[in-house]
């Protein structure tokens, strides 16, 4: 339906609606005004009767009242006229014989009326309050009602008259507007065939030419932007081009089969990015070849390396095991599946008894993280083997385990200790004999005069009693020295057991004076009434507090000291633990040898006096033990001070 055909029927449905509206209430105003008046006229006219027949009711004067009823019939619009006495007789009727016929029935308005075409109506013929009969009589409504269909008629004539006249002039003004519509219309079919030149003739200054000038524009922009998209489709078909040979270039690459040279470098646009990217992409591969053959060679000399090595990744398992690590744990990898985690490692090995003799399995795994956390440890290995491990963190991967059999390295450092340990029993060989002969010299005393009182026959039994007595507590002063010689000389079994401080230091105090006597060097020794634990292996631990006591007689030798004197002193329970205090009053240590004193093999001695290896195994046990090690200059000399952590009592005799 077009446009104009839309407003030319908008326009008569308006009209329509008005024109039915205004019939509407022409005929509800015309029909409701003449039938109330015509009921309104049948009742005056039915009072006016009932007055004029009165009389003759009354006077039952039957003559007088047919002429009065002949009278009134001659009145156009009665139809017929009835009186009936009191008790219903008719005295006298006339008019239609069939609406005579018919049973009175009163109509109470117009429109119930309009069913018979006349008002039947009736009224009371009363004098002096006192009814005579009933008049009855209908008003014909043919006349009035003749009078509104012609009202009708004339109103439906007019409207159709005005539905014409709106025809023709909406007809005319649809055409009007529709006109520059029309030329848009025609403007649009042209611009979607491709003539996007097009120009519309602007008509009037309405908003429909406004309209015009906006669609004259946009064709206009549309045909500049067609050829700019043009002018962009060629530009984008030549760089597609130079894109597919830089595609084809990068192809090659990621597949490895050349190094092609990429054009269009030198370009400054998208192009010569992609290009230049593309140069990025395949020197960037290239170090991922070599990387990755660099990897390869990594992974191969892992494979080779007599260390165990395995990789775990960033999710916790297992990436990479070198042949040493497969081989030396096969028992427990076969338990286990491809992409384990370190924790299944342990526990499977926990399980299987590779680990020694655990019977806290949580605490020990526990232990175990919490000393990865501090560096490497050693884990006994079943049945005779000793794994120091590493754990270390590298970003990006994840966690390299290491772990490498150091059981002969130990051995060998045990055998150090012996050596040292029997080097330190022959420097201490002379103040011990001098510490054996002095009981030995009294046993022989004692002997001797209880000899020389038998063969005098002098002999009393209470001066042999306390000969022998005395004899008795120099051999058992004799047998302590030779016990403390013999616990000190024997070979350290590599556990860990609770230390009583305090006993030790007393044991290697007492060792030691008997040495230091005979050099006119005093050790003084203060220690705290209570008791304190540590940790580790008690001759180990006694070896280091000789070999540092050794160190301290040599300074003291060294500077021509004529009164040596050596402290060692004890505070547990401080703020960083046990701390144990040995200092001299010798030459002390050169500064610039600070920093390197615990280096293995690194001594100040004259060759042929020390091997270097005292110190540096004396900071791997105090190390193995927990604690640390320092070594510093004083005004007296120097001055070494072991730290180590606190032990419970309870923990450690449970231990």
């Amino acid at each position: 339906m077009s446009f104009r055909l839309k407003t030319i029927l908008g326009i008569a449905l308006i009209e329509l609606t008005v024109m039915a509206i205004l019939i509407g209430i022409n005929q509800f105003a015309l029909g409701g005004s003449a039938s109330t008046q015509l009921y309104e006229r049948a009742e005056a006219t039915a009072r006016v009767f009932a007055n004029a027949v009165s009389d003759a009711v009354i006077a039952t004067d039957l003559a007088t009242l047919d002429a009065t009823v002949a009278t009134a019939m001659e009145t156009e619009d009665i139809t017929y006229l009835r009186v009936r006495s009191p008790s219903g007789f008719v005295l006298s009727e006339a008019g239609d014989a069939d609406a005579l016929a018919m049973p009175f029935v009163r109509d109470p308005d117009f429109e119930t009326a309009t069913s018979d075409h006349h008002i039947d109506i009736d009224t009371q013929i009363i004098v002096q309050g006192t009814s005579y009969g009933t008049i009855e009589m209908a008003i014909s409504t043919l006349k009035v009602e003749n009078e509104i269909a012609h009202a009708l008629r004339l109103n439906l004539l007019v409207a159709v008259l005005g539905m014409s006249l709106v025809a023709i002039f909406g007809y005319g003004l649809g055409t009007v507007l529709t006109r520059q519509l029309h030329l848009l219309q025609k403007g649009a079919r042209a611009i979607s065939d491709g003539d996007l030149d097009h120009h519309i003739d602007v008509r009037g200054r309405d908003e429909l030419a406004e309209t015009a000038v906006c669609f004259n524009d946009m064709a206009q922009t549309l045909s500049r932007g067609q050829k700019i998209l043009k002018d962009q489709r060629n530009r984008l078909l030549e760089k597609k081009a130079r894109v597919s040979d830089i595609v084809t270039c990068m192809t090659e690459i990621s597949q490895n089969s050349g190094t092609p040279e990429v054009p269009d470098t030198d370009r400054d646009d998208e192009i010569g990015d992609m290009a230049r990217a593309t140069v990025v992409f395949r020197d960037a591969m290239q170090k991922v070849e070599q990387a990755r053959l660099e990897q390869q060679r990594l992974i191969s000399a892992f494979d080779q390396v007599a260390e165990q090595v395995v990789i775990f990744g960033l999710d916790g398992k297992a990436l990479f095991l070198n042949g040493a690590f497969r081989e030396f744990n096969q028992p427990i990898l076969q338990n286990l599946n491809c992409g384990f985690t370190h924790e299944e490692f342990l526990r499977e090995g926990c399980d299987q008894g590779r680990f020694g003799v655990i019977d806290d399995k949580e605490a020990w795994l526990e232990a175990y993280a919490e000393a990865a956390r501090d560096g490497a440890q050693e884990i006994h290995h079943a049945p005779d083997r000793i794994l120091l491990t590493v754990e270390t963190d590298v970003d990006g991967i994840g966690k390299v385990v290491s772990a490498k059999d150091v059981t002969d390295l130990r051995q060998s450092e045990r055998q150090l200790v012996q050596a040292s340990k029997m080097a330190t029993l022959g420097e201490m060989a002379t103040g011990i004999a001098h510490e054996l002969n002095q009981p030995l010299g009294v046993i022989r005393m004692a002997a001797s005069n209880c000899v020389k009182r038998i063969d005098r026959d002098k002999a009393d039994f209470g001066q042999l009693k306390a000969k022998f007595e005395r004899i008795g507590e120099q051999t058992e002063r004799a047998a302590r020295i030779i016990d403390q010689m013999r616990v000190f000389g024997r070979k350290a079994e590599g556990s860990n057991d609770p230390i009583d401080l305090t006993a030790s230091l007393t044991n290697v105090a007492q060792l030691a004076r008997t040495q230091l006597h005979t050099l006119d060097i005093t050790l003084k020794i203060d220690l705290p009434d209570e008791q304190a634990f540590a940790i580790g292996e008690n001759i180990l631990f006694e070896q280091v507090l000789l070999n540092l006591i050794s160190n301290a007689r040599d300074a003291i030798e060294e500077a021509g000291i004529e009164q040596g004197i050596i402290s060692l002193k004890a505070d547990y329970n401080q703020k960083d633990g046990h701390v144990i205090t040995l200092s001299d009053n010798g030459s002390g240590i050169p500064e610039h040898v600070l920093d390197k004193l615990f280096e293995p093999f690194f001594t100040t001695k004259e060759p042929g006096k020390g091997t270097g290896l005292g110190l540096s195994i004396s900071f791997g046990t105090i190390q193995d033990m927990g604690g640390c090690i320092s070594a510093t200059n004083t005004e007296t000399g120097a001055q070494f001070q072991i730290f180590l952590p606190n032990a419970e009592v309870e923990t450690a005799l449970a231990s």
